[in-house]
């Protein structure tokens, strides 16, 4: 809850005018302390950057200046060399593109490479998969027709053990 809320419970509808007033007029006074300082400030670098322009003479002006236009011819020069150095800059730039383009070729034809043969091997997956549910399919008639099988020896295994043990009670 905030302090404009809390004051104006259980107070008369003044309350929260009075204290909003309050509020803004103490805002307006810690900007302008904020200004007055920045102004203060401000004063000192003025009054600062006068006392060294004072200070200078002319003498000391003419000096200031050759110094300034030897550092420029400086500076010029370096401009200078690094705008002769540009074209040859800019020749193997062009050579650095032209090896990374036939790089890209490459790639890319070893990347179509590549997908071909993964669309081979895809088709492999496929029809090894349909060849595994078809020996599948085998197998499971396989054990079926094992089943079978086993179940007609174990029958005529039971003819063939029924008729000898017949034949032994017949011979005795």
């Amino acid at each position: 809850m905030d302090p404009e809320s809390r004051v104006s419970e259980g107070t008369t509808g003044e309350a929260p005018s009075q204290l909003s007033t309050f509020i803004e007029q103490e805002q307006e006074m810690k900007k302008i302390e904020k200004l007055t300082i920045q102004l203060q400030n401000m004063t000192c670098e003025r009054n600062e950057l006068r006392r060294i322009l004072a200070n200078y003479t002319n003498k000391d002006l003419n000096n200031r200046l050759k110094f300034e236009l030897e550092m420029l011819k400086k500076e010029h020069q370096q401009v200078m060399s690094d705008v002769l150095k540009l074209p040859m800059e800019i020749s193997d730039a062009l050579d650095r593109c032209k090896q990374l383009i036939e790089e890209n070729e490459c790639y890319s034809y070893l990347h179509s490479l590549v997908l071909q043969y993964l669309k081979q091997l895809k088709k492999n997956v496929y029809v090894l998969g349909l060849e595994n549910i078809q020996l599948w399919e085998e197998q499971i008639e396989l054990q079926e027709s094992c089943e079978e099988m086993k179940k007609l020896l174990k029958e005529a295994h039971e003819k063939i053990c029924d008729s000898c043990a017949e034949q032994q009670q017949v011979s005795h």
